[in-house]
């Protein structure tokens, strides 16, 4: 079996396994340890967590010591909801002291929101002292996580950031032009929640009418779109790992139509949900601005 491909992570040059592993959940697991061991063996190299995951960082970085190489073939990323210099500051030394690190590879603001921007990108703001620690050499890579699409829009054309996290999956749709953009740019766009969100995958379990609605479709669809660079669904099990790795080496890219037949089934599996007294769990489904892929589109 081929391993998982690897796609680069936009200017910052890193080539990082396209299936990365989410590690917002995954302390909360009796097994998150080994899942992420498991996870490393697999060929994974890319993890992404942040200070306000609870026990998150403090686990991978344990995970992290027990490689052989100590984890330096493992690229890691963390985040700071720090909108101040000195609070993100404060924020980085506990996230290299938890994760056993001398540095990290990419530093994220966190779902930075429309109205804390300018604090963020002002004097003393959050984005100075990822700035501060890129040059003392803490952070290799300075990154941005949001959920709001305005946001996200001047993040990257602002040419500050050399990566963006946002959401994205065949449940919501809303992100395809800004990770097309991004990767005109030349940044790396991390999705989060490429399975619809935490408790989605259980939930299309219950269903008998929405069988093609499951793990290894919803990320083989989110995979298919060439414009990301890395996918993080959450993992806390050895075998959630296995599943989704299995997939990740051996699945062909989506053709258009089947694209197209699983938007459908999405959308319809959220109108049934909204109708009834169990709301799906992710967003209803927005409309696209324009087709996600063009013809000539690859992997």
């Amino acid at each position: 079996m081929a391993g998982v491909r690897r796609r680069r992570l936009g200017r910052t040059g890193l080539l990082v396994s396209e299936l990365g592993l989410g590690g917002a959940h995954v302390a909360g697991a009796p097994e998150g340890e080994a899942a992420l061991l498991r996870a490393f063996v697999l060929g994974l190299n890319f993890v992404e967590t942040g200070r306000f995951y609870r026990g998150s960082e403090y686990l991978i970085g344990s995970a992290l010591s027990q490689l052989p190489d100590r984890g330096s073939s493992v690229h890691v990323a963390s985040k700071t909801f720090g909108r101040s210099r000195d609070a993100a500051l404060r924020d980085l030394e506990r996230s290299l002291s938890h994760l056993r690190l001398a540095k990290v590879d990419v530093y994220q603001l966190a779902d930075v929101r429309g109205q804390e921007w300018e604090r963020v990108m002002g004097p003393d703001g959050g984005l100075e002292a990822l700035r501060e620690a890129q040059a003392s050499g803490l952070v290799r890579w300075v990154g941005i996580s949001s959920h709001s699409r305005p946001v996200l829009r001047r993040a990257i054309e602002s040419g500050e950031f050399d990566t963006v996290q946002l959401k994205y999956s065949v449940f919501d749709l809303r992100n395809e032009a800004l990770m097309r953009l991004a990767h005109q740019k030349g940044i790396g766009a991390i999705v989060m929640k490429p399975l619809g969100g935490f408790g989605m995958v259980g939930e299309l379990k219950t269903s008998d009418r929405f069988e093609g609605l499951n793990a290894r479709t919803l990320l083989r669809y989110v995979l298919s779109n060439r414009h990301l660079s890395v996918a993080i669904p959450g993992m806390r099990l050895p075998w959630e790992v296995e599943e989704n790795v299995t997939m990740a080496t051996t699945y062909e890219a989506m053709t258009p139509s089947e694209r197209a037949r699983l938007r459908r089934e999405a959308e319809a599996y959220q109108s049934e949900s909204a109708a009834s007294s169990t709301p799906p769990t992710t967003a209803r489904m927005a409309p696209l601005e324009k087709p996600p892929w063009t013809a000539d589109d690859g992997n």
